[in-house]
């Protein structure tokens, strides 16, 4: 199932490996996000990805970038949108990963 572009639903995680679903799913309990707000947070990013021309989706590394930014509320404080933390970060610090080729 191919999703539309800058979009991601839960039927996606179907061509995700077992591992990478586990991966997600771990991440999303240790976070404060609900399910929804990850799949949103994804979204954010397969687009941003998309508008870079990147066809790669190294789904494992992906998830950890959103985990951190799952931490970068104080505590204390309000969630921010994960959707929006996570458009922010890419764009400010960028998105960089090292292939199993490059490893």
């Amino acid at each position: 199932m191919s999703p539309s572009p800058g979009s991601f639903s839960l039927a996606y995680l179907d061509a995700w490996t077992p591992g990478d679903r586990e991966t997600l799913f771990a991440a999303v309990d240790d976070s404060d996000y609900s399910l929804a707000d990850w799949v949103e947070a994804l979204g954010a990013f397969e687009a941003w990805l998309e508008e870079r021309g990147e066809a790669r989706r190294p789904w494992r590394e992906i998830v950890g970038y959103i985990h951190c930014c799952t931490l970068m509320a104080s505590p204390g404080v309000d969630l921010g949108n994960l959707k929006v933390i996570v458009f922010k970060a890419l764009t400010e610090f960028g998105f960089e990963f090292i292939g199993e080729s490059q490893s």
